[in-house]
């Protein structure tokens, strides 16, 4: 009988690992993967032992024999397979007939290290289990059934290219807490989801958007992580490619072409925050992926939730006409019927529970003070959960003191000896602040004209009227404003000679208006008054002919030195 020799590289040798040459292709061990498979020299099945883990059995076929060379060759293992030459925990026991290998530690111990290794690639507590966002923000039980249910009907039903719903809504609406919810959502149809949120508050990176999802997913499906292992083991500057090569490497190759995640089962990702991704352009490039995806792939498995705030370089995308083929919008009210219901519905439901918790009177708080709130809110959301945690702050523990403060700041009384970080209306002070931080320094000279003719004009005249009146031309004003879309209403160009510019909720011009909470103006109401008189007397001087203020088919009167009709 032949004798076979089993020629072992260095690092298995006994005593300290070493990293093989590359001449290790002699045991059958491919350049690029470096991988190994359990080694004997018996054409019976060899018996690899494998400590409290896994019996491996690796059939006599796996082993090519090869006498004329007198070794025993072994085929690749599969895609995904253990790198030997990043192991340090290998050993070879037994005789020729018999080794004993720790082969399945060892495959564990290297998937650990490159989850371990891909998950500093992403972007840090961005997923919807995040304990950075512990706890989340949610939908209060029995509000926005509405909007809930229609998210989830389209994710069951999306067929063919539509899978994609835009959500949008102003700052404040509850688009997070929604998306959540949906996030959390029980689908029996979906069998994988993953999950970005974004947040101005260090998860904004958007490069890592496409190695945050590949995570995820790789967490929860063994195919799919095999493959990406592979593909960046094999290509590791694929860690550092561009958002496009990322997206088609560890979303279309592994899900679209070859399935990897479930074969029938829908795939969940759901990115909310868009707009808090730290640069436009990503922004974009992020939804053209998506979409351009959906167009090309109508059989793909990929169901797309995306929530942002109606920036005007997300909405001009969308109004693309071939991106409409793709994607449903879900525009989320601020002052809707539905919204103010569910808003008192949260007070009621809130203050009840307060009241227990403190052992207050069985009538706290007056019927009329709840309907106060409920009509400050306005179905803005943002507002009411910010009056509750004001009021049930437990460092004060006077939930009824607390209220007479918020009372207050809605009929905005001044509050003595209260500082800008104790207002009631604080948390909502930081959002209007981090909003109009936005606004860049060359263009902020017109937005501030805008801001202040609406303390005065708000209402009064369509914007083509204000934007003459104010001596700018619609191009400036629109520029002026278009970082300001997700607190203020602006009417379109082809409304603009008609429709009036609004805010989406007054507490906006509440906090402009009040210089010991956003500093925006020592003396806000002088300051609109004056821009009054000057554009007012700018007019005067510019008409050609001047103004007839007695003309037959007019009715000009001079009030406060403004000419109005």
């Amino acid at each position: 009988m032949p004798k076979f020799s089993l020629n072992l590289p260095g690092f298995m040798r006994f005593g300290r690992s070493k990293a093989p040459a590359d001449s290790s292709n002699a045991i059958g061990v491919s350049p690029t993967s470096r991988s190994t498979s359990p080694i004997g020299t018996s054409k019976q099945a060899q018996i690899i032992s494998v400590p409290a883990v896994q019996i491996i059995s690796v059939p006599a076929a796996q082993i090519i024999s090869d006498d004329s060379a007198g070794q025993t060759m072994l085929r690749s293992p599969p895609v995904g397979a253990l790198s030997v030459a990043q192991s340090r925990d290998v050993s070879v026991e037994g005789d020729m007939n018999h080794v004993h290998y720790s082969y399945a530690n060892t495959v564990i111990n290297s998937s650990n290290k490159f989850m371990a290794e891909l998950l500093e690639k992403t972007i840090p507590g961005a997923g919807f289990d995040s304990s950075a966002r512990d706890p989340p923000p949610r939908c209060h039980p029995g509000t926005r059934l509405a909007i809930l249910a229609r998210c989830l009907e389209f994710i069951v039903n999306a067929a063919g290219k539509k899978k994609v719903r835009w959500v949008v809504g102003a700052a404040g609406v509850g688009k997070s807490a929604i998306m959540q919810n949906v996030t959390e959502s029980p689908l029996p149809s979906v069998s994988k989801r993953a999950s970005i949120f974004f947040s101005i508050n260090g998860r904004n990176d958007g490069i890592k958007s496409i190695i945050t999802l590949a995570y995820q997913l790789a967490a929860k499906c063994e195919p799919y992580r095999q493959f990406i292992e592979h593909e960046i083991t094999r290509e590791p500057s694929l860690l550092q490619s561009s958002v496009s090569v990322q997206f088609e490497k560890f979303i279309t190759e592994p899900i679209i072409h070859c399935s990897l995640l479930d074969p029938v089962g829908r795939v969940l990702i759901i990115i909310d925050g868009l707009d808090e991704c730290d640069k436009s352009h990503t922004q974009r490039e992020l939804l053209r992926l998506i979409c351009d995806s959906c167009s090309t792939h109508p059989s793909s498995p990929i169901v797309w939730i995306i929530a942002s705030r109606p920036e005007p370089h997300i909405t001009s995308f969308f109004a693309q006409r071939h991106v409409k083929a793709v994607f449903e919008k879900e525009k989320i009210l601020v002052d809707s019927n539905d919204a103010r219901n569910d808003v008192e519905k949260f007070l009621r439901s809130e203050l009840a529970r307060i009241q227990t918790e403190f052992t207050l009177n069985s009538r706290w708080p007056p019927e009329q003070d709840l309907w106060k709130l409920v009509n400050a809110s306005s179905g803005l959301f943002v507002f009411a959960d910010t009056v509750i945690k004001y009021i049930d702050d437990p460092v004060y523990g006077n939930p009824t003191s607390q209220l007479n403060d918020v009372l207050k700041a809605i009929d905005a009384h001044p509050l003595r000896n209260v500082t800008q970080e104790k207002h009631p209306m604080a948390r909502l002070d930081a959002l209007y602040a981090q909003i109009l931080s936005k606004v860049p320094a060359e263009i902020m000279v017109n937005t501030r004209k805008i801001l202040l003719a609406l303390i005065r004009r708000s209402g009064k005249v369509n914007f083509l009227v204000l934007c003459n009146w104010l001596g700018m031309t619609s191009d400036d004003a629109y520029a002026a404003l278009r970082h300001l879309l997700s607190v203020l209403d602006v009417p379109g160009r082809d409304e603009a000679h008609k429709a009036v510019i609004r805010c989406f909720h007054k507490s906006f011009i509440d906090y402009i208006s009040d210089p010991t909470r956003s500093g925006f103006s020592s003396n806000i109401e002088h300051e609109a008054y004056q821009l009054e008189v000057d554009c007012t007397f700018r007019i005067f001087k510019e008409a050609p002919d001047g103004i007839s203020l007695n003309a037959s088919d007019y009715n000009y009167t001079i009030h406060d030195f403004t000419c109005r009709r």
